[in-house]
């Protein structure tokens, strides 16, 4: 049997307002697009703002993703690697596995 482990209810209205938020937040923006759609010129410069925001953030990732290729091959050369030194490994120690399906001609 297993021994009884020790619960604590604890409260969720932290968690249960951020909720509430994230939904406003939407309901918010929902609001936003919409009144960018009708009215002439917004859309349009919000749509420019968003595009040079979304390049900026792509430029960023790729010198990012550059920069950690770089950094990773002096810390792989620093970091070695672990073998075995004391065993031989060889095709001809290979045993087939009995009662396996390679056995069996249908398959």
């Amino acid at each position: 049997m297993m021994p009884m482990v020790q619960t604590q209810k604890v409260k969720t209205g932290k968690s249960g307002l951020g909720v509430l938020l994230i939904v406003a937040g939407i309901v918010v923006l929902i609001a936003l697009v919409i009144y960018a759609l009708t009215r002439p010129g917004i859309f349009e410069s919000v749509v420019t703002i968003a595009l040079y925001v979304v390049i900026a953030l792509a430029v960023l990732a790729i010198i990012a993703y550059a920069a950690m290729m770089i950094m990773a091959v002096p810390m792989y050369m620093s970091k070695g690697d672990v073998v075995q030194t004391d065993v031989d490994y060889s095709l001809d120690d290979v045993k087939p596995v009995e009662n396996s399906s390679s056995d069996d001609p249908k398959n």
